[in-house]
């Protein structure tokens, strides 16, 4: 697989109201995991829709594993401005992974219109990509439940690799991760 789009959920449906939360320090070494496995695996392009939260901070792993990887990283915007209502430090954010990004792109060439927006971009980016990893628990519903529904719906018809990911493999990691930290000292 050379191509993989990126998802999840998005900070506040996590309880997380900044990136100086601890948890999102563990969020972004659990995905800069995943991103390098399956960077030796021949992944060369990450692909995310400039969301908030599980996208974005994929956004900064991918940026992490150029060096050593060679990942590149696609952020490909339902339409314009989707930032313009974030506040500063959320769109400072936004910018600096921008600034790492290898190809950076709109589906619609206008301001908002609506939903369908959202709809037409999961869709333009399932057909340009191999495979998804998608960071959802049915348990704690959220944005993430229309993209499930979505990439379900198109590996039925194609050749598709879906990777979801719950909270509770995240737990795992973190779990292994802190105890190899306390063991290693």
């Amino acid at each position: 697989m050379k191509t993989l789009y990126v998802t999840g959920y998005k900070p506040f449906e996590l309880n997380i109201y900044n990136n100086a939360q601890p948890e999102v320090k563990y969020l972004k070494l659990f995905l800069q995991e995943r991103l390098r496995q399956y960077a030796e695996e021949g992944l060369e392009w990450v692909i995310i829709s400039g969301q908030l939260g599980m996208e974005l901070w994929a956004g900064e792993a991918a940026i992490r594993l150029k060096k050593n990887y060679g990942l590149k990283l696609a952020v490909i915007t339902p339409f314009l401005d989707h930032t313009s209502k974030w506040n500063e430090d959320n769109q400072r954010y936004y910018d600096k992974i921008m600034s790492g990004a290898d190809f950076v792109s709109t589906v619609f060439e206008q301001p908002y219109q609506g939903g369908y927006m959202f709809k037409a971009a999961t869709d333009f980016i399932l057909n340009n990509t191999e495979g998804a990893v998608i960071i959802y628990d049915d348990d704690r519903e959220g944005s993430p439940k229309y993209t499930v529904r979505a990439v379900v719906d198109f590996a039925d018809e194609n050749d598709y690799t879906m990777d979801i990911i719950s909270l509770d493999d995240i737990s795992v990691f973190i779990n292994d991760y802190l105890s190899n930290q306390w063991e290693n000292g």
